[in-house]
């Protein structure tokens, strides 16, 4: 048995951004589908990628939680739009 089985994977930045990708997805093709739905989605996926970057060095943490941010923002205001 591999003794660091027990030890939790560090998160890289390449997982992190494709969460990030991810929610962008969901965003982009909301509106071929249940528009709430997808924003939630998207929200959850962010969330998932921005516990992540807790895991990440300082520097590209602050950089993806920028991103996040933005993200967020832009889905708030989709949502007001529908």
């Amino acid at each position: 048995m591999d003794g660091r089985a027990n030890i939790p994977a560090m998160a890289d930045p390449a997982s992190v951004w494709k969460l990030v990708q991810r929610a962008d997805e969901l965003v982009k093709y909301a509106q071929n589908r249940d528009p709430h739905t997808a924003y939630a989605q998207a929200r959850a996926v962010l969330d998932e990628a921005e516990t992540l970057t807790g895991e990440l060095d300082a520097k590209a943490a602050e950089g993806f939680r920028a991103q996040i941010r933005t993200r967020r923002e832009d889905i708030a205001r989709f949502e007001a739009q529908t």
